[in-house]
């Protein structure tokens, strides 16, 4: 059989096949995807797979339902790229917030993970990737702010028209200063490549307030204001000749206060670069779902592209799909689009006035000399709908375009034969090129598809250059390199902690790695996200010694999290070093063999406060209070604060506790309770995060002004003092805050090795109390690598480390373990917050 041949049998079959389907459907009998599947040869699976699912997906929304990935991926879980790839744009491509999915999205170069360095930006996180790169949480160390960071894609990185169309996208985003688009700061070239610094947009992309809200759609007068917003934004941009070209759901973003920004100009296209801007002949950028006819021909584009994607925005956000969703794949939307009447909105949605339809069918008309002329008057007939309640005069379309009834529209499976075998060689081909209906032909090497991009593992250079040495001796130690990873919060209110405790462990990782390792292996660091969250620290956990085939796990942060995460590696086996937390669990007595701590415990910290309160400042210990975290950590602290209790017979029964929730900043009932409570409160011992302690204080401070303060170590002063520069220092002076390390600015050996090593290899980032712990730790750690020698196991390390005992850091205490003993040191410091915000040394004793 001859290539012809072969094409025409395969269409045959994949058309018999989607023709049964549909019509089992037709028949009222839900089909079974894998009994159809078991029909159609081995090299023909995928294909079909993409082309069945489409057909079920099209069938399903026909029928009122809302089907989502999850339900396909728990069927077919080997089949991940192809199911992505097969369902329709509008949710496929929707950012999922979960951690866990979050990680799933491989970085746009594999050594790029979370921790990562770029010059004087820290990736924190990723908040999404488009058609030219992935977009990155970062944290500009130099001046502390939270940015996002765009860089290229690997592929993209090698093409010289994508380097174009990054530094065309700088420079059309970086002269729109507009209050609807988003910022842009700067762009960066590192290591060979380029990256775009952006303003980072806190809130929801109207994809995301989509799914959460009722119906799945947004009430008919919300969407009309949002859409005026974009209109503004799209007016300044037209303004200067710039077209956006990927106005959807997923590129527009509600912030937090209610304003609306545009994001993502990486397909903007501004008229003078029209010949850089394009890509091959041929092809085209966007998305289907919301693409204007004009651009699936590849014509020229002017503005009112980009007011066609806002009209199929809009009835996205009108009635929850957009207007062709119920075509298929991604060729039959395009073939919609471009030849198929508009589907009335108010068919699909009872309570939609009639005038939104008027709005559409201008928006939406197939020619663009038929839509509206401008931005502006786009908005101005979204007002005059606002204004009349929903009515308009039909007068207003002034456009042929024609409205079709929704109910059972169907394109014929005759006509469409040749697309749904396109569609399916595009997926098995890992095609996301969208070919133009011009004569041209595909790449013959298209690039891989977002969907199937983004399930990709994740692999950093140092995994591949570790898969090339000899066989390891235990889990993450090869020839060359040892790989340690952390489970931390770098998102949340508590990520300054996880993101220093990671500082002062990568600096002292660094400058051991600089002298070339210990016994020939240098350091190595895997950092996994958790948002101070139990569930996804756990899930990190497994990774890190699952997928990631770490050694063991370092400086973790949070007793919640430890609850979580602890007792996993102890099962396994696996070494839990110096989480950044002073907990009990993580104590016991006798400690767990595979758990070691360096600071002192809550307890310890605690009862140098209640110490000073009634020993120095001669406070009544029955008029101290605490303020606690509500979970393992504030239980934690307030039983260390009862025990100190004992000492001066004072029972649980008279002590007020008043807390908050875990990473929420609920913080007033406690405070009412300590005002309505004054008289009999002198002294507040806290259990806190930094958030939550600074907003604590001063709604006290503002009724009780001469109320002391105590917080544990784990608050982080150096954030602590932050929040009360933005609320006000009068609030926080003379708050104390304990310390498990000296003070970082102190002149000792060990702090200054500390300080003279973070500027050589980090620079822009200041010293503080939480990176001189990671940094402590982690010299902790390489001592008892060193001592276990080159045959490095866990079981030889825990030896090791249980062999420390007269290990002088220059910090003070001498670091001693011990079989029984698995806490480096018990000694607390005092500290005191000045005016000027800066911590002051405090003599507890």
């Amino acid at each position: 059989m001859n290539t012809g041949d072969s094409q025409t049998g395969r269409t045959a079959i994949l058309q018999d096949l989607c023709d049964r389907f549909i019509q089992h459907w037709r028949e009222d009998r839900q089909p079974d995807i894998e009994a159809f599947l078991r029909e159609v040869p081995t090299d023909l699976r995928r294909t079909a797979l993409s082309v069945l699912i489409n057909a079920d997906l099209s069938e399903r929304r026909l029928r009122g339902e809302t089907p989502s990935p999850a339900e396909y991926l728990a069927r077919f879980p080997s089949d991940r790229p192809t199911i992505c790839a097969a369902f329709d744009v509008m949710t496929s491509t929707l950012t999922d917030n979960s951690a866990s999915q979050t990680r799933m999205l491989p970085l746009s170069a594999d050594r790029f993970e979370i921790g990562t360095r770029i010059g004087k930006f820290e990736l924190t996180g990723i908040l999404g990737r488009g058609g030219t790169g992935v977009v990155f949480e970062a944290f500009d160390a130099l001046i502390r702010r939270e940015v996002a960071l765009k860089l290229m894609t690997p592929k993209e990185g090698q093409s010289a028209t994508a380097t174009l169309r990054l530094l065309q996208e700088a420079r059309t985003a970086g002269s729109l200063q507009h209050p609807n688009i988003v910022s842009i700061y700067d762009v960066v070239e590192f290591e060979g490549g380029m990256y775009v610094v952006m303003e980072k947009v806190q809130g929801a992309t109207l994809a995301e307030l989509l799914i959460n809200a009722k119906d799945n759609r947004l009430e008919w007068r919300d969407a009309t204001k949002i859409l005026m917003e974009c209109c503004d934004a799209l007016e300044a941009a037209h303004e200067r000749n710039l077209i956006h070209r990927d106005i959807k759901p997923q590129n527009i973003m509600q912030t937090a206060q209610g304003r609306i920004k545009l994001l993502d100009f990486g397909l903007a296209k501004g008229n003078l670069f029209e010949n850089t801007a394009q890509t091959e002949v041929g092809t085209i950028l966007g998305t289907p779902d919301f693409m204007s006819p004009e651009q699936f021909r590849g014509d020229s584009l002017d503005g009112r592209t980009d007011l066609y994607s806002l009209g199929a925005t809009y009835f996205a956000l009108l009635t929850g799909h957009p207007p062709f969703a119920h075509a298929g794949n991604q060729l039959k939307i395009m073939y919609a689009h471009c030849h198929e009447p508009i589907p009335r909105a108010a068919d699909l949605t009872s309570d939609l006035p009639a005038g939104c339809d008027i709005v559409l069918a201008r928006a939406l008309a197939k020619d663009p000399v038929e839509r509206y002329a401008s931005a502006t008057e786009f908005k101005q007939a979204l007002q005059q709908l606002l204004d009349q309640n929903g009515t308009l005069n039909p007068a207003s379309a002034s456009s042929s375009a024609t409205l079709a009834s929704s109910s059972g529209k169907r394109l014929s499976t005759g006509a469409i034969a040749g697309l749904i075998l396109a569609a399916g060689l595009l997926v098995a081909a890992g095609g996301w090129k969208f070919i133009s209906h011009s004569n041209s032909t595909p790449s013959q090497n298209p690039p891989a598809p977002a969907a199937m991009a983004a399930v990709a593992p994740i692999t950093t250079d140092s995994e591949k250059s570790s898969a090339q040495t000899s066989a390891p001796l235990e889990q993450g130690v090869t020839a060359d390199t040892i790989f340690l990873g952390t489970t931390t919060a770098y998102t949340g209110p508590n990520r300054e902690l996880g993101r220093n405790m990671v500082l002062g462990m990568k600096t002292a990782f660094a400058a051991v790695n600089d002298e070339g390792g210990i016994h020939g292996r240098k350091l190595e660091l895997r950092v996994l996200d958790d948002g101070y969250t139990p569930d996804i620290a756990l899930k990190n956990m497994q990774e890190l010694f699952g997928e990631r085939q770490v050694f063991a796990a370092v400086g973790n942060v949070g007793t919640p999290t430890a609850l979580a995460t602890m007792p996993y590696a102890v099962q396994h086996r696996r070494l839990f070093f110096a989480p950044y937390s002073g907990a009990r669990l993580l104590r016991n007595d006798p400690p767990d063999r595979y758990v070691f701590n360096y600071r002192a415990s809550y307890a310890d910290e605690t009862a140098a406060m209640v110490h000073y309160f009634v020993d120095v400042l001669r406070i009544d210990p029955r008029k101290i209070a605490v303020f606690a975290q509500n979970d393992a950590y504030g239980d934690d602290g307030f039983q260390g604060v009862l025990k100190a209790m004992r000492m001066y017979d004072v029972r649980k029964e008279d002590i007020l506790r008043v807390g908050y929730d875990r990473n929420m900043l609920d913080v007033e009932p406690g405070a009412e309770k300590i005002i309505a409570a004054r008289g009999n409160v002198e002294a507040i011992v806290m259990v806190p995060t930094y958030k939550a302690a600074a907003k604590f204080v001063t709604l006290v401070r503002k009724q009780i002004p001469k109320m002391k303060f105590a917080a544990v170590s784990f608050v982080n002063s150096n954030a602590l003092a932050d929040e009360f520069r933005d609320t006000g220092l009068e609030y926080g002076q003379g708050v104390i805050v304990t310390q498990v390390v000296p003070h970082y600015l102190s002149n000792a050996t060990g702090v200054l090795r500390y300080r003279e090593l973070l500027n050589k290899h980090f620079p822009e980032d200041q010293p503080g109390f939480v990176s001189l712990e990671g940094f402590i730790a982690a010299e902790c750690l390489i001592e008892a690598i060193r001592r276990t020698g080159p045959d490095l196991t866990t079981e030889r390390l825990v030896d090791a480390l249980e062999s420390i005992h007269d290990l002088d850091l220059g910090i003070g205490p001498i670091i001693s373990f011990g079989p029984s003993r698995h806490q480096a040191s018990s000694k607390v410091w005092g500290t005191e917050l000045n005016a000027d915000g800066n911590f002051d040394v405090l003599d507890l004793e």
